[in-house]
């Protein structure tokens, strides 16, 4: 008889399901050839099914092991840790024999709503665990080799400033001031690489506290009133008094402003209009940043978020390509949204939503 028909006469007979031998076949064989270990134990704790793939991660044999109690098993740990702590639908993971098994279960209920049993979800996951573990040794190493030297370099350029007085060469006070400029740059392109490796593997992080939003903005656009006015851009910006403190990760959050206010002045002309608006509607706090830039294509909207995107009209302009695929990152990781409404030839405005009560 099938394990998938030794299933089926568990249940009461009221609550049997009809299977011809033709379908408990297929059900059994799709069952039993699964890559995920499947085991069933009954309202009793006694175990009535184990497909082939469990059989190889507990190495046990069914027959050895169908109708035993579920605590003669190995991972029990695992098993009394899902069952006794409610944790039903959230993983738990163990070591075992070498291995990491993802251990999950399911109740199993009739259609009057009575307790059958439980079904074990059994996933082996020692290379995703031993992958995660080099992609993190990987970040260290790059963070490191990169940004180590780079930060003292930074810091001995500070120095030199702060020790420049008059009578020094205004040609050496050009010099610090480029190597001051390119250093902070240089610095901003390898948080992105970083940021959108991290993105890519599922190891950007998100740290929430209660941050004052409404000085963020306005200290991010007091910083960048300083590039439009060499740009030769006219920049404003009106922040709403009712704006109260949201809990996010406030140095995220910087980027994401930072760098939509960064773009819309580097594609838009000398003489054109930025703007940035933030205010409280509804449940969210919503910031808009308008330009009268170069605009985007109508049929590139769609990909204007994607890693290493440029619209045609943007090959003259220096950068990563990185900048929104990690600000839409970073809004979407706070419950929020990120919008686009652009023109080719007339200009851009993003918008950001964030909740004020955000999900933990």
């Amino acid at each position: 008889m099938g394990n998938m028909e030794n299933i089926r006469l568990m249940a009461p007979p009221s609550e049997a399901i009809p299977f011809t031998p033709t379908a408990a076949g297929v059900a059994d064989s799709i069952v039993d050839n699964i890559s995920a270990g499947i085991i069933y134990m009954d309202d009793l704790g006694i175990l009535r099914f184990i497909n082939s793939r469990a059989e190889e991660l507990l190495q046990v044999s069914r027959n050895s092991v169908l109708g035993k109690r579920v605590d003669m098993l190995p991972l029990r740990t695992a098993v009394y840790k899902v069952v006794s702590e409610n944790c039903r639908d959230f993983p738990v993971e163990m070591s075992f024999n070498g291995m990491v098994v993802m251990v999950k279960a399911s109740e199993i209920r009739s259609h009057t709503g009575s307790v059958l049993g439980e079904v074990m979800e059994l996933r082996d996951v020692t290379e995703e665990k031993k992958e995660r573990r080099q992609r993190e040794e990987f970040v260290a190493m790059m963070t490191h080799d990169l940004k180590s030297p780079l930060t003292v370099m930074m810091g001995y350029i500070e120095a030199i400033k702060n020790e420049m007085v008059g009578g020094v060469d205004e040609s050496l006070h050009t010099c610090i001031h480029e190597l001051d400029r390119s250093s902070f740059k240089l610095l901003a392109m390898i948080e992105d690489v970083l940021d959108a490796y991290r993105l890519e593997v599922g190891l950007l992080k998100i740290n929430r506290e209660y941050c004052d939003i409404k000085a963020v903005l306005n200290g991010c656009c007091r910083d960048m009133a300083r590039e439009a006015q060499v740009r030769g851009i006219n920049f404003t910006f009106s922040i709403a008094d009712d704006i109260h403190p949201l809990k996010v990760d406030g140095k995220q959050i910087v980027r994401v402003f930072a760098n939509l206010i960064g773009n819309a002045l580097k594609f838009t002309p000398h003489r054109g209009n930025v703007s940035v608006v933030a205010e409280k509607q509804g449940g969210s706090v919503v910031v808009m940043v308008q330009d009268t830039g170069i605009g985007i294509p109508a049929n590139d909207h769609a990909r204007v978020f994607n890693k290493y995107y440029r619209s045609a009209g943007a090959g003259g302009f220096k950068g990563t390509g990185l900048g929104l695929t990690i600000s839409k990152a970073i809004v979407d990781a706070h419950g929020g949204a990120i919008e686009v409404e652009s023109s080719e030839g007339v200009g851009s405005r993003f918008t950001v939503d964030l909740p004020i009560v955000q999900a933990e």
